[in-house]
């Protein structure tokens, strides 16, 4: 008699690493898929479509949608808006940019749509982001830099 395997006998992190197994788990895009999605993303100022991030990595749009969101746990679109959403904050550090000058570096035809997208995703206007968020950082990190040291009277 052969006894019948256990659920637990079939681990899914041991069939991942069997050679002829892999290609039947495949939950989410290759690493080096999400790579390459990532780098054009980020190295054009505007939006790219569906059919173009799937060519990108040699899938059908269907195929790539199912598995970039497996990956990445939301859907291409939302991600790449998020992605935009990230670089605006990293910009907004700079204050030689204006809230425009930043809209559009990230791909946005307004300042008005970068503004209500912002708000959306982050609960605040990038104003109020740079005025919160940015001037903290930049005030704990000159606070640090410019104390007093014992034998100098602070100038104020």
């Amino acid at each position: 008699m052969i006894p019948e395997p256990d659920s637990h006998d079939q681990a899914p992190d041991k069939a991942r690493h069997e050679p002829g197994v892999r290609a039947l788990i495949r939950p989410g895009l290759e690493e080096w898929q999400i790579r390459r999605i990532r780098a054009a993303i980020e190295s054009t100022e505007t939006s790219w479509t569906l059919d173009a991030l799937a060519a990108l990595v040699g899938m059908s749009p269907d195929r790539f949608c199912k598995r970039f969101r497996a990956a990445t746990g939301c859907p291409p679109h939302r991600w790449q808006m998020l992605q935009r959403i990230e670089r605006a904050k990293q910009l907004l550090g700079d204050r030689t940019l204006t809230l425009t000058d930043i809209a559009y570096a990230c791909g946005y035809a307004s300042s008005a749509h970068f503004s209500t997208s912002f708000g959306r995703a982050t609960g605040s206007t990038p104003s109020e982001y740079r005025r919160l968020h940015v001037s903290s950082l930049r005030n704990s990190g000159a606070a640090q830099a410019e104390a007093p040291s014992a034998d100098m009277p602070a100038a104020r």
